[in-house]
């Protein structure tokens, strides 16, 4: 476990501690640390930073961070050594961490009254999703209630309508080289334990998910960023530290970006593959926001070449997330060893949304052409609104997903951020999206929301810049 905690990390953790009531903020503050600690979400022995550091980070006076750890210290909490720094002294009731709370907008029971969430690219599902449910046949239920219902493979209906998705992208694909997958996290952590030994080096986007981050993270790899910019990942990079560092994975995600909306070209995929050809490392390729194009159709996935690749999908960005339903194209071989690590892990995905999600895929070209409407329209709306209320911000239009990344003029991102919050709007701040905490220069604006909301929200929003600033 990481013993020493950046102030980046700190403040994800932390998520909206200043916003919750009218008490002071040092008692706010040493509440949340409270919170936290007993929960595990900050383990013991932890190194945290500085007083002025986290002061800096939070955007509150060092006063109020100070007040705020003397109280903890007194409650034997932390602990302070000279020359050594501070480290939480108590496991409270678990030891292991939680990771950095990028669920929170999901896990968050009661949300602040008032709190207007631009955090979330979650989009809403679509009406059809209700309406084929209702449609489902009886005699297929009672077929499927019949048998036992344990299917780590997947229900063979699904595999065959994930394999005709692909073949629509002249990609050749047999259900025997498709796994369904409890979402696309699911899958991207089969593959990762399957093929990662602690300490592998793993080439990742900078800046990219965070789950992706964190998932790679516990199984042990060592992440080394490429950047990532609005044509998606810099390739002379990505070959240049693929030949120094023979990474074990290369991380990508192609079809669009979180948090730019980058969508990779036809042409980068192909010297993406031979570049992984040529070092002889397996392509993971993140497919998931494949399905939620903004401008252009979605491209084939990155295949052939030589190069060995796995590819990740979801039914979350086209239909819904609650189906929870993602799948892994790939060598059949390897397939038939991920669906094995499946098995014991939770015997398979929900039947009935594999079931569902079937009798969606024949209407995918529908599902792409309502979300393609509905994200232009967002995101134009957010991009006007920029432009009127924050014209010295610098916006990478997204091509895809419901994310806009953005660089600020000045200032640090996770210190305004936290300003946002207290004011009303919550943002992410770049570092969530690094994998060495970097970034702070950006910030990500989601525009999965109603369109009221994001009006709303810019507004608070370019309130807290104008004070921030």
């Amino acid at each position: 476990m990481d013993r020493s905690w950046s102030r980046e990390r700190l403040t994800r953790v932390l998520g909206d501690w200043s916003c919750r009531d009218d008490g002071a903020l040092f008692r706010q503050l040493a509440e949340r640390f409270r919170q936290l600690i007993h929960a595990g979400d900050i383990p013991n022995g932890v190194r945290i930073p500085s007083e002025r550091a986290i002061a800096s980070a939070l955007g509150v006076s060092r006063s109020t961070v100070v007040t705020a750890m003397d109280q903890l210290r007194d409650e034997g909490l932390i602990v302070s050594r000279q020359g050594a720094g501070t480290y939480v002294s108590r496991a409270g009731w678990h030891s292991a961490a939680r990771g950095d709370s990028r669920l929170n907008t999901f896990l968050d029971s009661n949300p602040i009254k008032g709190l207007i969430d631009l955090r979330s690219a979650a989009l809403p599902g679509l009406p059809m999703v209700a309406d084929e449910m209702s449609h489902l046949g009886s005699a297929d239920m009672k077929n499927l209630v019949s048998s036992h219902g344990y299917l780590p493979h997947g229900l063979p209906l699904l595999r065959e309508a994930v394999a005709r998705y692909f073949e629509d992208f002249a990609l050749p694909t047999e259900p025997a080289e498709v796994l369904i997958t409890s979402g696309a996290q699911q899958a991207l952590r089969l593959v990762s334990s399957a093929v990662l030994e602690p300490g592998a080096t793993v080439l990742v986007e900078e800046p990219t998910f965070r789950g992706a981050i964190e998932t790679l993270r516990s199984i042990g790899a060592s992440l080394v960023p490429v950047a990532s910019g609005p044509d998606g990942i810099d390739l002379a990079e990505l070959r240049r530290l693929a030949h120094q560092t023979s990474p074990a994975m290369i991380f990508v995600q192609s079809g669009g970006n979180n948090p730019t909306g980058a969508v990779m070209s036809a042409q980068s995929r192909a010297t993406l593959a031979r570049i992984a050809a040529d070092v002889d490392t397996l392509v993971v390729e993140d497919a998931a926001v494949n399905d939620a194009a903004i401008d252009d159709a979605p491209l084939p996935p990155i295949h052939g070449f030589g190069a060995r690749v796995i590819t990740i999908g979801s039914a979350s960005k086209s239909f819904w997330g609650g189906l929870r339903v993602g799948w892994l194209r790939g060598d059949g071989d390897l397939i038939h060893h991920l669906t094995v690590v499946k098995g014991g892990e939770d015997l398979g995905t929900s039947v009935l949304a594999q079931l569902l999600t079937a009798s969606l895929m024949p209407k995918m070209a529908l599902a792409r052409q309502q979300r393609q409407e509905s994200l232009c329209r967002s995101r134009e709306i957010l991009l006007e609104l920029l432009a009127d209320s924050l014209p010295d911000w610098e916006p990478t239009v997204p091509h895809a997903g419901a994310s806009m990344w953005i660089r600020l003029p000045e200032g640090s991102a996770t210190a305004f951020a936290q300003h946002a919050g207290r004011l009303g709007v919550s943002i992410l701040a770049g570092p969530t999206f690094s994998c060495a905490d970097r970034l702070d220069d950006h910030v990500r604006v989601a525009f999965a929301a109603r369109p009221e909301v994001i009006v709303h929200g810019l507004g608070r929003l370019s309130r807290a810049w104008r004070e921030f600033a």
